[in-house]
């Protein structure tokens, strides 16, 4: 008779002999993958003006150098690639286009998808500006074609087309994510939601996502037909999916953020974080580990009590950031993260009020440029020269976006007082404009410098080719409309828009942000004045805007309102020719807005 064993010793038996052969396996070794991550580039191939503020041994209040351009970015991030060759993606949180520099929009950024694709990106995040001219051209700059042909002489721009390489464009070979952009028609995303990329056997997965309130930041006909949906809804929703098509690692990458109070770049400390990203972060599922972010410009690598990292990097290439993450080898799951934003230091440097390059501070190196990269941005450079180069006008000194307390800026009462001058000429007769306004987001450049002012730094100033709009607007609707500044969903602090000359008011800083019944507020009743005689309430007043803001952006939907509504020129071309008549142009003096108390 057969004997057998029975079933609990049979388990033993297992449990002894899995064990004896366990002894001698090693476990899996953890596994290091790194992420490179940019954001807010703009279309910015060329080194951008201005410079950032570096922490520096010899001096307590830092020093300024010369950050960005493609060249230099690409030297960099292969620098940061061969710390990790095998296991390294780069990505990007939005807005790597639009609001470009001429290099760049002058070709419908072409040139951008160019470079960004020969320094390596894999996967972007859209952002708002990617939708500016629309869901049709930003599917054209993802999957290939060419722009249609123009002639816009009155812009100073003839016969430019797009499609520079023997007639073709290729688009982006990175791809673009857009998990919270809904077609209305098909239901189904725009672009795709998510991408999913393995390292060394882990899968990685990528949810790119832009701000929900895009609409409010964007043209209307930009996102016609689109939906945005709420951010961390979507991303919620995507996990158990992500989980199940094996993603051990989840990165977000969203085109909104927050800010610190860090008066200096490469500040790990993340003092006061606050701002949109935190209660979004905080709010995702537990198994996000990293966020990228953009949108606010700023730059910071900060840990969420839960131990969420979220990063941004500034904007215009200047910075990027080195994500490290260690992975066990068992599970697959992050056991270890860090991060570092670095700074992309070009050799154009810095000069001083003398004209004199300043000297590096101790322990900063210049990077190298690439050449491949160098090869493709002169070349765009070369193309767009003769038309940059082209003095317009004259200025007596430097107009910069810096504002006073009052909300005011140099430049924004500078670009004020042009859309007022280019939309009250007397062939517009009783339709002509008494007051302008312009939002400071319309407003993309300095005029750094005084004397010649180049075409070139003009479209840097007004890339965006908008239309100035005159319409009517009672007094009442008026005041309403400054009460917009600060009602949400503006950013916290407000929306100051520049007003031109002759037009004056006073705002209280005491009185309660978001009270959207309208006049008294903010605004002191009785300041809103027009030549010194206060806006009567019934009385009709005409006012020009860019077509952007008369379609309700930046969250002025009072706007949308405006009577009789007359098109006029391109904001560019104004500026250009109000530049050629006026000889030298002074700033105008501040003070036609009032902060109290």
């Amino acid at each position: 008779m057969r004997a057998f064993a029975s079933p609990l010793l049979l388990a033993a038996i297992c449990i002894v002999a899995s064990s004896s052969s366990l002894a001698g396996v090693k476990a899996p070794s953890p596994i290091s993958l790194s992420l490179i991550a940019l954001n807010d580039f703009h279309g910015n191939i060329m080194p951008p003006s201005g410079s950032v503020l570096v922490p520096d041994p010899d001096h307590a209040e830092g020093s300024r150098v010369s950050a960005g351009g493609a060249a230099y970015l690409s030297s960099l991030v292969r620098q940061l690639k061969g710390q990790n060759p095998r296991n390294t993606l780069v990505v990007a949180a939005g807005d790597m286009l639009g609001a470009s520099p001429l290099t760049s929009g002058l070709f419908h950024d072409e040139p951008t998808i160019e470079v960004l694709d020969a320094i390596g990106l894999d996967i972007s995040s859209v952002g708002n500006h990617e939708f500016d001219k629309g869901r049709l051209e930003l599917l054209r700059l993802q999957q290939g074609g060419c722009f249609p042909k123009t002639a816009d002489a009155s812009a100073g721009v003839v016969g430019v087309d797009t499609c520079m390489h023997q007639g073709h464009f290729s688009g982006a070979h990175f791809q673009y994510l857009a998990a919270n952009v809904m077609d209305q028609r098909s239901a189904k995303t725009l672009l795709p939601a998510y991408a999913i990329k393995t390292l060394s056997g882990v899968k990685i997965a990528f949810i790119g996502l832009t701000l929900k309130d895009t609409p409010s930041v964007v043209t209307p006909a930009g996102v016609a037909g689109l939906d945005f949906k709420d951010e961390v809804q979507t991303v919620n929703a995507l996990v158990p999916e992500l989980r199940r098509k094996g993603a051990t690692v989840i990165v977000v990458l969203i085109h909104q953020g927050g800010q610190t109070t860090a008066k200096k770049v490469l500040d790990k400390s993340c003092p006061g974080f606050s701002g949109e990203i935190v209660d979004l972060v905080d709010r995702f599922d537990s198994a996000i580990d990293v966020v990228v972010s953009g949108h606010t410009h700023q730059e910071y690598v900060c840990f969420r009590p839960d131990g969420k990292l979220v990063t941004q990097t500034g904007f215009y290439g200047r910075l990027v950031t080195k994500i490290d993450l260690t992975v066990d080898g068992a599970s697959k799951r992050v056991i270890a993260k860090d991060a570092n934003n670095r700074l992309v230091l070009n050799d154009v440097g810095v000069k001083n009020s003398d004209g004199k390059l300043l000297p590096l501070p101790r322990g900063y190196q210049t990077l190298a440029p690439d050449p491949k990269i160098a090869r493709i941005v002169k070349r765009y450079g070369d193309l767009t020269a003769s038309i940059s180069d082209l003095v317009v006008g004259r200025v007596s000194e430097p107009m910069d976006r810096k504002r006073n307390p009052a909300g005011e800026s140099r430049l924004g009462a500078f670009v004020a007082d042009v859309f007022l001058a280019g939309s009250s000429d007397p062939s517009y007769g009783d339709k002509a404009a008494q007051i302008a306004f312009t939002n400071p987001g319309g407003l993309r450049s300095d005029l750094s410098a005084g004397g010649a002012v180049s075409f070139g730094q003009l479209f840097n100033v007004l890339p965006f080719n908008n239309n100035l709009v005159t319409m009517t607007l009672s007094g009442e609707q008026i005041v309403r409309l400054l009460e917009q500044q600060w009602e949400k969903p503006q950013p916290q602090g407000g929306r100051i828009l520049s007003v031109s000359q002759g037009f004056s008011y006073s705002w209280n800083d005491q009185a309660p942000e978001g009270a959207a019944s309208g006049a008294g507020a903010r605004i002191v009743p009785g300041s809103v004045q027009l030549n010194g005689v206060p806006l009567e309430p019934q009385q009709d007043y005409r006012v020009t805007v860019n077509n952007f803001m008369a379609s309700g952006g930046d969250n002025f939907p009072l706007l949308r309102e405006g009577r009789d509504v007359q098109n006029g020129e391109i904001d560019l071309v104004v500026a250009k020719m109000y530049l050629r008549t006026k000889g030298v142009v002074r700033p105008a003096p501040l003070g036609r807005i009032t902060r109290l108390p």
